[in-house]
């Protein structure tokens, strides 16, 4: 069987057949891993799963036959090593044998940790392919949360997080996806220039039709109407005071996870900007949303008058905060308004 080089050219892989090898290979793995788990726990007894130990040892001894090293992957010689230490272990030889209390002990551990290091190697090789097949049929602003999807791949966070931070930080590794460690995303993006570009455009058009509407705002033809266009200039200070807020709130965010991984600067790439946009487009119009029901809830519950653009720039900085408070109010008053609604069809139906 030949190989792509693994795991520095992922995208030149094309054996399934290899793969589907690796991923049985890590189920029969971990299902070994959590029998021996439970021997170790004293809830079953290694005795009466002998014939099931000696299978899975025979099973796992044949799927690494099927997986070739080669030259290309020193992944896989790890791989091969560790099984070779782990069928040598006398109680997987001989499931059945005499062994003292501490000596079962000993062997389980050995083995519980050779078994984990087996299914870290393995998601090593089997993880990011399986992620740019994810990535090639899903559209842009769709993302993956990768602990999530690989948790029983990969139970140990550490190894999660090693494989996502090397999917960061290697810029071919993933086709199409933009890794945020902190929050374990992988994000999708075009990689059609034009649908990039396409994306700048909805952004600009979008900021525009924002401002449109708060010019709208002050000529509305109505008699109750708060707003005039004497107050416009108002309007557009404050709407611009709370997107200033709401770009230090982000940038004070980078400053804090700056600060969480001891002083290693961000990765900033000014070419990945057009990924970034494509790629969380929805989310940034979200957020030009926000800002204007920001802005005007700001503007009828303290007045025209009161409202200033420190006022502005504070419902900027705090502005998810603020709508996860306004709508758990909202939430509470819509609960409230409904059972007084209840316990008034319950009174006229009696």
């Amino acid at each position: 069987m030949a190989l792509a080089p693994i795991p520095g050219d992922y995208q030149n892989v094309d054996s399934p057949d290899f793969f589907n090898r690796l991923r049985t290979l890590r189920a029969e793995i971990q299902d070994l891993q959590s029998l021996l788990g439970s021997a170790g726990k004293g809830d079953v007894t290694l005795e009466s799963y002998a014939e099931y130990i000696e299978k899975a040892v025979n099973d796992i001894e044949e799927l690494m036959r099927g997986i070739v090293d080669g030259e290309y992957s020193d992944t896989l010689r790890h791989l091969h090593n560790t099984w070779e230490q782990m069928r040598i272990c006398p109680l997987l030889k001989n499931p059945t044998g005499q062994f003292t209390a501490q000596e079962q002990l000993n062997h389980l551990s050995i083995l519980e940790s050779q078994s984990k290091k087996m299914v870290a190697d393995i998601g090593w090789l089997t993880i990011p392919p399986r992620l740019n097949h994810w990535l090639r049929n899903s559209r842009p602003g769709y993302y993956i949360p990768f602990h999530e999807v690989f948790k029983d791949e990969l139970p140990e966070y550490e190894d999660r997080a090693s494989v996502l931070g090397f999917l960061a930080w290697s810029p071919e590794a993933l086709q199409g996806g933009l890794v945020d460690v902190d929050s374990g995303l992988i994000y999708r993006y075009s990689r059609n220039a034009r649908d990039r570009l396409l994306s700048f455009l909805i952004l600009i058009v979008a900021f525009f039709a924002a401002a449109g509407i708060i010019v709208g705002a002050a000529y509305l033809p109505l008699e109750t109407w708060p707003l005039d266009p004497t107050v416009l200039p108002t309007l557009l200070i404050g709407w611009a005071a709370l997107l200033a807020g709401l770009v230090v709130h982000v940038g004070i965010g980078i400053a804090k996870r700056v600060q969480a991984q001891r002083g290693r600067p961000p990765i900033i790439a000014v070419g990945d900007l057009p990924l970034l946009v494509n790629a969380k487009v929805g989310h940034i119009l979200l957020k030009i949303l926000l800002t204007l029901v920001g802005l005007f809830g700001l503007l009828f519950s303290l007045g025209v008058e009161s409202t200033t653009p420190l006022n502005a720039f504070l419902v900027g900085y705090t502005l998810d905060s603020v709508f996860e408070l306004f709508g758990a109010g909202i939430e509470q008053r819509a609960g409230a308004q409904m059972t007084a609604l209840r316990k008034q069809v319950d009174i006229a139906n009696r």
